[in-house]
């Protein structure tokens, strides 16, 4: 039983654009694997670690194989969990539309909390070596503009493909763009086609 973890921010909940494109993706993957689970985490409803100097100060004892002060230890205690469950999944799916040419804030905090080293990557006297087996990781977005002219802006694409590599995930997405460049109704068409296609 594969088991899928999507990790959501859609603030305007009904009325995301994104999260009507993540529920007919998700739609037509239990259509092809009934026995798909799926756990989400909704960062809209959810209170994730906040990432300060002592998990900062224990990341760094971990990378170095050193030990934890009492402090550290807490704090690494406190975002092992949300890592373990990323590594746990067969498959993951970022769902958020792009802000400012990137990655909402809430979606950089939860990446920030679940990249630790010795849970999804380790160094080596090789650099360093991902820990996530080649697991898929699918972004599913909506964007205002169109990006595929400006590859050099399109932050958000860039960054996790990046990411992906360094902790060994195979990237991947599902993207509706151009949405507010012509308009609502534009917009709208260009949405129902890609989930059309899905």
């Amino acid at each position: 039983m594969a088991r899928l973890l999507v990790v959501s921010f859609t603030p305007k909940g009904p009325l995301s654009r994104t999260r009507r494109l993540l529920d007919a993706w998700l739609a037509s993957r239990r259509a092809a694997d009934p026995a798909l689970t799926v756990d989400e985490v909704d960062l809209i409803n959810t209170e994730l670690p906040l990432v300060d100097g002592p998990v900062a100060l224990a990341k760094g004892s971990v990378a170095a194989g050193s030990q934890l002060t009492p402090t550290q230890q807490r704090a690494w205690d406190a975002v092992t969990p949300w890592a373990r469950e990323f590594l746990a999944a067969d498959e993951v799916v970022i769902a958020a539309p792009m802000w400012n040419f990137s990655l909402p804030y809430p979606v950089k905090h939860y990446l920030d909390v679940v990249v630790q080293p010795g849970l999804l990557f380790r160094y080596t006297a090789q650099g360093p070596h991902g820990l996530c087996g080649g697991k898929p990781l699918t972004l599913v977005t909506t964007r205002g503009s169109a990006y595929a002219d400006l590859p050099q802006v399109n932050f958000q694409t860039s960054y996790l493909r990046w990411l992906c590599e360094f902790i060994d995930c195979r990237y991947s997405e599902v993207v509706a763009e151009g949405l507010d460049a012509r308009g609502p109704q534009a917009g709208e068409k260009i949405l129902t086609e890609v989930i059309d296609r899905l």
